[in-house]
């Protein structure tokens, strides 16, 4: 939900969000990407964006609003359940924050769910996307 919530504060009015959700493997995960055209992220700046308390460079933060909290807990939750989370980004082009997550580590989690229904649940999906333009 950070990751949505923060490319809609990033992005400007007519600016692009995407969405997309596959599965990937082995091994069995499933692979969720939140693309933007905000400003991006300064290329030196990538390597700290998901430690606590760090907020990205002047102009992603003059006019936005945040505690520099929201990467670093998804990447605390991610990983607790096995994933992966990074992020690639170009300056003025926007930016990709993608996370992985194992298909056990789903299924673990939900009560009354095995790995085996999320597995079959995500089983039919092929690429899935979402895509928006601002207004």
């Amino acid at each position: 939900m950070n990751l949505l919530s923060n490319a809609v504060k990033f992005t400007p009015p007519g600016g692009r969000i995407s969405v997309l959700m596959r599965r990937t493997g082995p091994p069995a995960e499933i692979e969720v990407s939140v693309a933007d055209t905000g400003p991006g992220i300064p290329a030196g700046e990538l390597q700290r964006i998901f430690e606590k308390f760090h907020r990205a460079g002047d102009v992603l933060t003059r006019s936005v609003e945040g505690t520099g909290l929201g990467l670093n807990i998804s990447r605390q939750i991610v990983e607790h359940y096995g994933g992966r989370i990074w992020a690639t980004s170009e300056e003025g082009k926007g930016s990709v924050f993608t996370f992985t997550l194992p298909y056990r580590a789903l299924g673990k989690e939900q009560p009354g769910i095995s790995p085996e229904d999320v597995r079959t649940e995500f089983a039919g999906l092929g690429d899935n996307s979402m895509d928006t333009v601002l207004p």
